[in-house]
């Protein structure tokens, strides 16, 4: 009986060991709003998996849902039937569309740094920058591309590589002394060749650029740029003082001209005034001369009463009031002497008359 029990005790163990599986534990995904999701069947026929391969087949597996349940189903390994484990029926791929930004230079990070060879092999390096995202429509084909790959990873690897190749056969063409005066070239083949490369992959870079200066490989190349520099601009600032200074000696010398031009166009009128005075001077002396030749002594005559005419118009009827009285012969003293006043006649003694008796 002992044993008996002890069998229906073990029957009754195995079979509810047989029933005990493991919980199969719902699974959520969440999508962003700036990723989108793609659910893709893991195990469909053969005709399904070689679907894959296309964009048309991605398209067609794009979902709207923001939330998505991963469908499992029971795989047993083992003779018993809750010997195994919940496996995935479905997986949900994600690409996130967010814009991503990068700077690749030497001053951030050397070994992500864009490396570059001039003609006569010197190696620098520039920065770079760049913006790409991924548009809606082109989720398809950039997971078709990239195999679930973040953009982040593309413009790390693909996009800066792609971008040192094209700088690097630009770069080949110029030597040092000129190439620092090409980065338009050279930014200009990478816009070129980089932007539809990666559009047709799925990347929209909507901006790519360069910014700051040549670091080089060799720190003693930068040293000796930097004295040559030092050295032009000390050039630069003695010759605009020399200019500076050449140029106010010039405008003293013009000031100096100009003073000297008036000096003598006023020292020339002014001759010209005297020559023109002494002409007119010589010509009535001989107009004059020519009078007197024609008319005689009855010019000076005329001459006489005009300068008679003229001191009497100008007498106002006064007289001297002194007179000098000089010696006989003019060998006395010089006396000043009144002048008798008009109408007084002198008063000399009457003659005396006899008295007739």
């Amino acid at each position: 009986m002992k044993r008996f029990i002890m069998g229906l005790m073990a029957v009754i163990g195995f079979a509810s060991l047989q029933g005990c599986a493991q919980y199969d534990t719902p699974e959520y995904v969440e999508v962003e709003t700036s990723e989108t999701a793609f659910v893709v069947p893991l195990e469909d026929g053969g005709d399904e998996q070689a679907k894959f391969q296309s964009v048309s087949y991605l398209e067609s597996k794009k979902v709207a849902l923001k939330r998505i349940q991963i469908v499992h189903r029971w795989n047993q390994t083992g003779r018993m039937s809750f010997t195994g484990e919940w496996i995935d029926k479905i997986r949900v791929v994600k690409v996130n569309r967010a814009p991503v930004t990068r700077e690749w230079d030497a001053e951030r990070d050397k070994t992500k740094a864009i490396w570059l060879e001039s003609r006569d092999s010197v190696g620098f390096s520039t920065g770079f920058n760049c913006t790409a995202m991924i548009k809606e429509e082109d989720a398809s084909k950039f997971l078709y591309w990239n195999r679930g790959g973040s953009l982040s990873d593309v413009m790390d690897s693909e996009i800066r590589n792609r971008i040192m190749q094209v700088s690097f056969e630009i770069a080949q063409q110029y030597p040092l002394d000129t190439l620092r005066g090409e980065k338009q070239k050279i930014i200009d083949a990478v816009r070129k060749d980089v932007v539809p490369y990666f559009a047709e992959r799925g990347i929209t870079i909507s901006m790519i650029g360069m910014y700051g200066g040549m670091t080089y490989e060799n720190d003693a190349i930068q040293k000796a740029i930097d004295n040559v520099f030092i050295a032009q601009q000390a050039k630069a600032v003695n010759l605009a003082a020399f200019e500076a200074q050449q140029k106010a000696n010039e405008k003293i010398e013009l000031e100096a001209k100009a003073l000297a031009e008036r000096a003598r166009t006023e020292a020339s009128g002014r001759a010209d005034a005297k020559v023109a005075e002494a002409e007119g001077e010589a010509k009535s002396l001989q107009v004059l001369a020519a009078a007197v030749k024609e008319t005689g002594p009855a010019l000076f005559q005329f001459r006489q009463l005009e300068i008679e005419k003229e001191r009497v118009t100008r007498w106002n009827g006064a007289y001297p009031t002194y007179y000098m009285a000089t010696g006989s012969n003019g060998s006395g003293p010089n006396l000043l002497l009144n002048v008798p006043s008009p109408g007084t006649v002198p008063q000399h003694e009457a003659p005396k008359v006899e008295e007739k008796k």
